[in-house]
């Protein structure tokens, strides 16, 4: 039997023991939801008043139409609606290759309205270093635990950044490789962090998004850290596109 062959989890791109956001506290997450449906599957966040910044996976060879849905935490409030009108997917993402640049622009008809409510969330500079076991807040509308209900209300979990090269030995066992335009997070003592329907979603240190809900084993483990798409890695790509 070989190694893969092993695991009792799911690779899978993916809140769980989450706290409530309040109204406003997080006014950038976003929640894209299938149009007619309304049903949520991934999040984003407003990088300006026309583009939203989310996950290739999310959105990667999508054949149904969707919305964006921004300036609420709870899903059966519907704000502020838009409807998109380009999705930009990173030119080399490879779900095949450990779902590598993972990163996506989508581009919306109508611009985001500016309130307390709705704002751009910061990037990082690009020089930015995020030491091991910084704190680090993770929020989506995902599920509350692996295989187990979403959730209408936001909710958001501190983690911590995590060691890069232990990150990088855990998943290597499994034929998962992270990269250094990844970089991973959770909680080494309790399980809490992002799981399915998160995907997307920010990873924020002291306010500024420093990386995108990608993949992980299984949810929120304390032993197999969540991978996310490193924002600095693709600050010039986010410049060059989202125009």
């Amino acid at each position: 039997m070989t190694i893969a062959a092993a695991v009792p989890y799911k690779f899978d791109p993916r809140i769980v023991n989450g706290e409530t956001v309040k109204l406003g506290e997080i006014p950038y997450q976003v929640s894209l939801q299938t149009k007619g449906s309304e049903y949520h599957f991934c999040g984003g966040s407003v990088l300006n008043e026309n583009y939203i910044l989310t996950a290739a996976h999310c959105v990667s060879g999508q054949s149904y139409p969707i919305e964006i849905v921004v300036g609420t935490v709870n899903l059966s409030i519907r704000t502020s609606v838009h409807q998109v009108e380009k999705i930009i997917v990173h030119e080399k993402y490879d779900s095949r290759d450990s779902w590598v640049n993972d990163i996506a622009l989508i581009k919306v008809k109508t611009p985001f309205p500016k309130t307390r409510n709705v704002s751009p969330v910061t990037l990082p500079k690009v020089d930015e270093i995020i030491p091991n076991d910084t704190p680090a807040v993770v929020s989506g509308w995902g599920d509350i635990n692996l295989g187990g209900p979403g959730t209408e209300q936001l909710l958001k979990a501190n983690i911590y950044i995590a060691d890069q090269a232990t990150c990088k030995k855990v998943y290597q066992i499994y034929g998962k490789y992270v990269r250094d335009s990844q970089i991973c997070a959770n909680d080494p003592s309790v399980e809490k962090g992002s799981c399915n329907g998160d995907s997307g979603g920010p990873l924020t240190v002291n306010g500024k998004i420093v990386g995108i809900v990608s993949w992980s084993m299984a949810c929120a483990l304390t032993d197999f850290p969540t991978v996310y798409t490193r924002v600095t890695s693709y600050l010039d790509w986010i410049k060059n596109n989202a125009v």
